[in-house]
């Protein structure tokens, strides 16, 4: 059974009772500006984890076309494991 937790974003501990889930999201910025969040992963669970990441144009959560990735949003690593029991930082 898949178990991950987001553990930690910019170095706060998150936790829903204290802190708000508006810590995931990224203040507004201008278009030429640039913007980085650090999140912290546990794998909970007690087998290695294959991940990647995609970043798609639209929210339709019925449908996702591999074609719809965005360049210029980047998220590292983009793909690895995460050992049973073990946190990596993205």
């Amino acid at each position: 059974m898949l178990d991950l937790d987001i553990i930690e974003v910019d170095g706060k501990t998150v936790d829903l009772k204290e802190n708000a889930m508006d810590t995931m999201f990224f203040e507004n910025t201008n278009p030429t500006s640039e913007a980085t969040r650090t999140i912290k992963i546990k794998n909970s669970a007690p087998i290695r984890v294959a991940y990647h990441w995609s970043i798609y144009k639209t929210k339709n959560t019925n449908k996702i076309i591999l074609e719809d990735e965005e360049t210029h949003f980047k998220v590292s690593p983009a793909q690895g494991q995460i050992e049973g029991g073990g946190t990596i930082e993205f």
